[in-house]
């Protein structure tokens, strides 16, 4: 039987059937959470917001959102499964996050995701080799480091990495096969590096005063802190 718990219900819950929400985060009203399967774990770090839908569609999976963490948009979830978001990850609007076969998220500490972005571990539906009958997209993990700025509309396609401080152009398109290294700034379609050794700060431009320069986060021939 599917379990749905919807706006002020989304708070400390388990059931029969081994699912579990830890923390009790503040809700949207049209907020929802749905076990399908058994064994689901939904954890909330303190100070996090949630205004969007979780749907486990399988057993065994999980998503845990960090302190002062906030989602808006869906995740939908297969069998064993994890969704990971570090603290202070914010997500703009129609954030949508999918994954299955398995296949984990990983967001580290402080990313900041625009409006209307799709993070993909699997694509839904098997694609097989018409000569062999061999399955040929398999879901694969994501990983996503610290301190990312990820731009709108962009998609991040099964198996794809990017690294610490990294900045992601609009409307790229981030692929298994082109990992963004740690603080570069990459976009297109694939997302290629455009530029290396960026410093982004988490200063919105029409609600501060922003100053031309910043110390520098970099020696002369290595990252600091890398």
């Amino acid at each position: 039987m599917t379990v749905i718990l919807k706006g002020q219900d989304i708070r400390e819950y388990s059931d029969a059937k081994g699912n579990r929400i830890v923390g009790s985060p503040a809700c949207s009203p049209g907020a929802s959470i749905e076990f399908k399967g058994s064994n689901c774990l939904v954890v909330f770090g303190s100070g996090s917001k949630f205004g969007g839908s979780i749907v486990f569609h399988r057993d065994n999976s999980s998503v845990t959102m960090g302190v002062w963490a906030w989602y808006r948009g869906r995740i939908t979830l297969g069998l064993d499964c994890t969704v990971s978001m570090g603290d202070k990850f914010y997500s703009g609007f129609d954030l949508q996050i999918t994954t299955a076969e398995g296949a984990n998220i990983t967001f580290g500490d402080d990313v900041l995701i625009a409006n209307q972005c799709r993070i993909r571990a699997d694509d839904s539906h098997p694609i097989y080799d018409g000569v062999t009958g061999e399955r040929i997209n398999h879901s694969e993990s994501i990983t996503v480091g610290d301190h990312v700025w990820i731009g709108q509309e962009v998609f991040v396609m099964p198996g794809s990495t990017i690294g610490s401080g990294c900045v992601i152009g609009a409307r790229s398109v981030v692929t298994r096969s082109r990992p963004v290294p740690p603080f570069t700034l990459a976009l297109g379609s694939p997302a290629t590096v455009h530029r290396e050794k960026i410093n982004w700060v988490r200063k919105h431009l029409q609600m501060n005063e922003i100053p031309d320069t910043v110390p520098s986060i970099f020696s002369a021939d290595e990252l600091v802190g890398s």
